[in-house]
């Protein structure tokens, strides 16, 4: 069964597709070389996220500073959650 997260206002898309072990609390998840994130900024997140895993912490890091981006780091939790009753 495959991991994923969508945007929190998707709960009824996510009932559509049982197969799939949505993660609601999630800011991004990674299922092998698939990665999802729980929207726009977490993609943001997410990106970055890929660039430190490939590239390197610095190289992420670089990157969010010159784009003026105060990143979440965490995976697991997406402090907007709440927001939506997840």
């Amino acid at each position: 069964m495959s991991r994923a997260t969508a945007e929190k206002v998707f709960k009824e898309i996510m009932s559509l597709r049982p197969p799939v072990h949505w993660v609601s609390h999630a800011r991004w998840v990674t299922d092998g070389n698939i990665w999802t994130s729980s929207g726009v900024s977490a993609g943001i997140d997410a990106t970055l996220a890929w660039i430190e895993e490939v590239y390197g912490k610095e190289k992420a890091q670089d990157i969010a500073n010159e784009i003026e981006y105060s990143r979440h780091e965490n995976a697991s939790r997406d402090p907007f959650a709440g927001l939506h009753g997840v």
